[in-house]
């Protein structure tokens, strides 16, 4: 029989859903989806759970076995990270910390080489999702495979396993920090990309540091601090053994980064530089999944830098890139787009196409719930005229 913990109230299950971002609401959605998802055999209703859950976090109601399992799959935690011990004394072997060292340590010692491939296929599978539906229905799933393979890293004890798990890890946080990004969460972003270079320094993989940094600096950009987000991608630029996809990506970044400095020589060389190093369309992208990038994504970005400059030039490159098969562009890609658009015509001071791609954009970032690209359709809407 369990007794929570707290003098009868739970204090720890309740700090585990608040760690997770979830009201009590929310916590009985994602406890019926874990159990579900685990095939755990029970049958719980939402409604009723809500209130369950608030008995179970002030301690007038204890899980039971089944339920704390769901609760530990749902948190990515024990039963003494969630408040749970047992009522009848047990011998002591050791306190109650190496218990939970040696639990944590021996679910890291399972990880061979077929779970960490697995473990990259999840990521991929995510990544594929994002660039179809956005970040905003993916942010919580992805903020949980990072605490996963956190925890799986940190106790593995075997430096082939820990170099696997950290090259996963880099790349999982990379994503879920350019997600928060996206949805406007700036502070967990950085944290995420705090966890993402570290991750790749301990995988001993340049690139996926490179792709790190890169991303990092557009949670820069969003500060205002073009500058520094340009320093961030010029270091990136001297790691060594760089693929040229990713070349081809920092110097883009650069250039966007240059442009928004206003330093419009130094944006159209780093376009230039990208447009020398990038791969031809249709080759292998086996080793950077993660950057999706060949000419009609230089030629938005171009024409998206431009817009930032206010070049005529800018709507000739856009549309270009609007008119290739949509299979070149992700929906967050097309907002971005018809943003860009918006932005070239409001600075040609043509009112009815800026207002057009403005709805556009506006139409598609919704579906996406990007809060990034909505802010920016504000100010592109206080810069048409009329």
């Amino acid at each position: 029989m369990a007794r929570a913990s707290q003098h009868g109230s739970n204090a720890a299950l309740r700090a585990a859903r608040k760690r997770a971002g979830y009201s009590q609401a929310r916590a009985a959605e994602m406890f019926v989806r874990a159990a579900k998802a685990s095939r755990i055999p029970m049958q719980p209703d939402v409604e009723g759970l809500r209130g369950t859950i608030s008995r179970w976090e002030n301690g007038h109601q204890i899980p039971d076995e089944t339920a704390r399992r769901v609760l530990r799959i749902m948190y990515s935690a024990t039963d003494a990270e969630l408040g749970f011990t047992t009522s009848r004394a047990l011998p002591v072997l050791v306190d109650g910390q190496g218990h939970e060292l040696a639990a944590r340590l021996a679910t890291a010692s399972k990880v061979d080489a077929a779970l960490i491939v697995a473990l990259a296929a999840e990521v991929e599978a995510l990544r594929r999702q994002d660039r179809t539906f956005g970040a905003a229905l993916l942010s919580e799933r992805m903020g949980a495979l990072v605490d996963q393979l956190t925890k799986l890293m940190d106790y593995s004890l075997t430096p082939d396993a820990t170099a696997g798990l950290a090259a996963v890890l880099a790349d999982a946080a990379t994503l879920a920090g350019w997600q928060a990004v996206d949805t406007g969460s700036m502070v967990r972003a950085w944290g995420h990309f705090t966890t993402a270079t570290h991750a790749a320094r301990i995988a001993g993989s340049s690139t996926l540091l490179a792709h790190a940094l890169g991303e990092r600096a557009y949670a820069i950009l969003q500060t205002g601090d073009a500058t520094t987000a340009r320093a961030t991608v010029t270091h990136a630029l001297t790691l060594d053994a760089l693929p040229p996809r990713v070349k081809a990506w920092l110097h883009a970044a650069s250039a966007e980064f240059a442009a928004a400095d206003d330093a419009r020589d130094d944006a159209l060389t780093a376009f230039d530089r990208a447009a020398a190093v990038i791969p031809a369309r249709g080759s292998s992208d086996e080793d950077t999944p993660f950057i999706l990038l060949d000419s009609t994504h230089l030629a938005r970005w171009r024409g998206s830098a431009l817009a930032r400059l206010a070049d005529p030039d800018a709507i000739h490159h856009l549309m270009t890139a609007l008119n290739a098969p949509h299979g070149a562009h992700t929906a967050r890609g097309m907002a971005g787009l018809h943003a860009d658009l918006a932005t070239a015509h409001a600075t040609l001071r043509d009112r009815e196409q800026a207002l057009h791609h403005v709805r556009e954009a506006e139409r598609l970032a919704q579906q996406i719930g990007s809060q990034r690209l909505l802010d920016r359709l504000l100010r592109v809407l206080g810069q048409i005229p009329g």
